[in-house]
């Protein structure tokens, strides 16, 4: 009877053990889509600050470039 007992809580445990580890690389697999995902967007919008023109982004140079302009007139 004993035996039995044990053999039947050996297997029980495998075989939750073996549910948790399908479970929790299911669940990896999941973040590790999403954490992809999210870099691919952050690079793409790294990409399309880095093609667009700055035009205001320093203003000292931005004025002193509309004062080489207006002097060349």
């Amino acid at each position: 009877m004993w035996y039995l007992l044990e053999v039947n809580a050996l297997v029980a445990a495998f075989v939750f053990a073996g549910a948790g580890l399908i479970m929790l690389g299911l669940f990896a697999w999941q973040e590790a889509k999403a954490y992809a995902a999210a870099r691919q967007r952050m690079y793409q919008r790294i990409a399309t600050l880095v093609t667009q023109p700055r035009v205001f982004a320093n203003s000292f140079a931005s004025s002193r470039r509309v004062r080489e302009l207006t002097v060349r007139t």
